[in-house]
């Protein structure tokens, strides 16, 4: 594995970056409200951290398979009750930016990079499950935007070939401790990785996404005394209409 070219900007903020995956439920006005509900509870504290709401964007015309588009099985029944249009994304990525929130969002497939560069967005995060889609990687790559990646399922030599692959871009990068259980038990949350990680490549930020149940409110601090200095967490609003 070849060392980065830069060196990481010790003098950033943490970042926390609040993942609002799909529960935006398909309803820009239940999006704009969590984004709100999300300012409140950050706004005290935007002198010490920057903060973003990370979107995901997939075509889903080419990203489920023709046999399987309107079945119930339960992640590509989600994706299509919760499509959103593009005006309906224009609204909803807006009231972010209104709300000083950075941008980030997660590509599944190269026409979603350029979905995402059309809003100017700050960074680009790509879901552990594609550290082997090379032509995304490339798409990402091309787009010279700053990285965040998960390393849930991921072997070393998989983490290596993404940090070199990046590294040697110039491509300001982040690698995020994941565990990809859902909700993951506090013993097997591994939070000792970031101490880890953050050894052997310390000329990337690393950082720590959170897949814990919301009632263990200690693992960002401890994440945070082993090293990383980006945090994630998935966000939600329960409503009458959405209760879960």
């Amino acid at each position: 594995m070849q060392k980065a070219k830069y060196m990481k900007d010790d003098n950033k903020k943490p970042l926390v970056v609040l993942e609002m995956a799909n529960n935006h439920m398909g309803d820009v006005t239940h999006g704009k409200a969590l984004i709100s509900a999300l300012t409140e509870v950050v706004e005290p504290f935007r002198s010490k951290f920057d903060f973003s709401v990370k979107f995901q964007f997939r075509q889903l015309d080419t990203f489920i398979h023709r046999d399987y588009k309107g079945s119930d099985l339960k992640f590509v029944k989600r994706f299509e009750e919760t499509t959103l249009t593009k005006s309906q994304w224009d609204e909803l990525i807006s009231h972010g930016r209104e709300n000083q929130f950075l941008l980030i969002i997660t590509p599944f497939d190269e026409l979603s990079v350029e979905r995402a560069l059309n809003y100017n967005v700050d960074i680009l995060k790509i879901a552990s499950c594609s550290l082997a889609d090379w032509p995304l990687l490339e798409s990402v790559s091309d787009a010279k935007k700053d990285v965040i990646f998960s390393t849930a399922g991921a072997n070393l030599g998989s983490i290596d070939n993404m940090v070199s692959f990046f590294s040697n871009r110039n491509i300001n990068t982040t690698l995020m401790h994941c565990v990809g259980l859902y909700p993951t038990p506090f013993e097997q949350l591994n939070i000792g990785q970031v101490a880890y990680y953050s050894k052997r490549y310390p000329e990337i930020r690393v950082g720590y996404s959170t897949h814990e149940d919301p009632s263990l409110t200690e693992t960002g601090a401890i994440a945070f005394a082993l090293g990383a200095n980006v945090f994630e967490k998935h966000v939600a609003m329960q409503t009458a209409e959405y209760d879960k």
